[in-house]
């Protein structure tokens, strides 16, 4: 008798356990939204959750590091289209002043506004973004232009990594910009400010032959600023494809890991309420087990 009620409170007591366990891991799921709380409840799928979290956190550092690196190449584009704007002014300028209907003094006037535009090139070749000059290669912490147009900074390329091994350029070799090749000085070509110093000098001094010597170099450096406009574009595309592309990749391993982890919210709904009214089954069928009536108690 004595070890049957024994057994019967065990068993009962099993049952209330284990009802409890089911209802608390039904809470669990209903609360977190998640299928896998600790690594007893899916070792392999808690494996390949933490493979996933890794894989999405080094995209979406590369995705950063894409993101900084394409706001470098905008201030380079930016960079570059001021200077064209101001070489295109400039020509428009010594066209006119080279003209025999201006004098001195509307030379001289126009001599202030080309002072305006050196000025402005020398402003913009020493453009810098998160405090990195943009056309100074490696030497970024100080400006590369001098007030007289000599380049300071060097070639080196920056690169930027954009998926594991692969990596792709962010900056241009810029000394070529603004300093003429050994080749090209042989032809008569100067640095780019030594152009529009000469330009300013002309009309300053009302020398006609200096106006019209500078507007031939004034179209060399053109070429290669709309040169370089095409490069740092074709650059900007190139990162710009690889960032969509890692974007594309982040966002399947995103949905992967959904998949393993997240819980569907009708399945873990149900399953706790279910759990609850087990819970509760168990706890009144059990409250009757182990109410021994007297009739029991006296046999």
């Amino acid at each position: 008798m004595r070890v049957s009620e024994n057994q019967r409170y065990r068993q009962a007591n099993d049952k209330i356990a284990k009802a409890k366990s089911d209802n608390a891991k039904a809470l669990d799921a209903v609360s977190t939204m998640k299928n896998i709380h600790r690594i007893s409840d899916d070792p392999t799928g808690l494996s390949r959750a933490i493979r996933y979290r890794d894989q999405i956190a080094s995209l979406d550092q590369h995705v950063k590091n894409m993101e900084l690196s394409k706001g470098f190449m905008e201030t380079t584009e930016q960079a570059l289209s001021g200077i064209t704007d101001n070489i295109v002014r400039a020509k428009e300028l010594a066209i006119g002043m080279a003209n025999d209907t201006n004098n001195a003094a509307s030379r001289d006037a126009a001599s202030k506004e080309i002072r305006q535009i050196i000025d402005d090139v020398l402003l913009l070749g020493n453009s810098s973004y998160n405090s990195r000059f943009v056309f100074a290669g490696f030497r970024n912490e100080t400006p590369p232009l001098t007030e007289d147009g000599n380049f300071t900074g060097d070639d080196g390329q920056i690169f930027v990594e954009v998926s594991p091994g692969t990596f792709k350029p962010i900056n241009l070799m810029a000394k070529g910009l603004f300093v003429p090749s050994e080749a090209d000085r042989l032809k008569g070509h100067e640095n780019m400010i030594s152009v529009l110093q000469n330009l300013y000098d002309g009309m300053a001094e009302n020398d006609k032959s200096k106006i019209q010597d500078s507007m031939a170099k004034l179209d060399f450096h053109m070429d290669k600023v709309t040169s370089y406009q095409a490069t740092i574009g074709g650059m900007w595309n190139s990162l710009n494809n690889a960032q969509t592309r890692v974007l594309r990749d982040s966002d399947a391993a995103k949905v992967t890991l959904s998949g393993i982890e997240d819980a569907d919210a009708f399945k873990v709904t149900s399953e706790f309420k279910q759990a609850e009214t087990t819970l509760q089954g168990t706890l009144l069928a059990s409250n009757k087990v182990l109410q021994p009536s007297l009739l029991n108690f006296l046999q």
